[in-house]
């Protein structure tokens, strides 16, 4: 369990304090670790050095560059990226050492199983549960995409079905209205800058079906006031998202 394994992990950073510990902790062993930095004001950067991680900085211009620019630090064969509110859990750990000593032919890139932390509990319904491409051969991924980046592999891509990837996005409901606001204003922009329209009907059903969905047809009640609090404001992003694209058509 502790021989060197032909991995490096990359992450990128700002103000990650609260966060990084518990994802480094989760790593598995004798793992390259690259955290690239935007210029945290926090111990961010000193904590990374305490786990030995090789610490770069570069101002943020935005995500798919930025980690473009993280990986360039990497030089093992694979690469697993993770954000610095994630943890892995110990069966991912063993299933990614088993994907790289036993490599499927053809597969050059695995998506993770990733479930959400949110306000407090780890949450199983409800649409929280995504596969991010994440374990990938240093040589063949590249990101694309200036705010949902996405990791782009020329060849297969498998799928890791041991062990969960735990995502504590938000630390309360107040940073998640700052994202909320920061996110729904910067995919507003880019349907402008891109000439898309958005049909009226989409406008009004969207963020009711939204709702419906994730709560009732993908059982979200069952994740229990939790579950009810992230349906309803993620319809709620549906709707503000619209808007904004709206607001921004009729005064433009």
């Amino acid at each position: 369990m502790n021989e060197p394994i032909d991995l490096s992990v990359v992450i990128i950073a700002y103000n990650e304090e609260a966060n990084l510990p518990r994802c480094l902790k989760s790593l598995p062993p004798n793992v390259e670790i690259i955290v690239l930095d935007s210029g945290s004001t926090d111990r961010t950067a000193a904590i990374a050095q305490e786990f030995g991680a090789k610490v770069y900085q570069r101002p943020f211009t935005h995500f798919a560059e930025h980690k473009n620019a993280a990986l360039a630090h990497a030089t093992r064969l694979w690469v697993l990226a993770v954000d610095a509110d994630e943890e892995l859990d110990a069966p991912l750990r063993e299933a990614i050492r088993e994907a790289i000593a036993r490599p499927e032919a053809g597969i050059q890139a695995w998506r993770l199983q990733r479930r959400l932390v949110f306000m407090g509990r780890r949450m199983h319904f409800g649409k929280t549960r995504d596969w991010p491409v994440r374990l990938f051969l240093r040589k063949e991924g590249r990101y694309e995409g200036s705010i949902h980046e996405e990791l782009k592999v020329p060849g297969r891509i498998g799928r890791l079905r041991q062990g969960l990837l735990w995502h504590y996005s938000y630390r309360d409901l107040s940073d998640y209205f700052v994202r909320f606001n920061r996110y729904t204003s910067a995919i507003a922009e880019r349907h402008m800058a891109e000439g898309k329209r958005v049909p009226m009907v989409s406008h009004i059903l969207r963020p009711w079906m939204e709702f419906f969905t994730r709560y009732v047809l993908r059982l979200g009640f069952l994740d229990g006031y939790p579950g009810y609090t992230y349906a309803l404001i993620s319809s709620l992003y549906a709707y503000i998202k619209y808007a904004k694209i709206l607001e921004k058509r009729r005064s433009s």
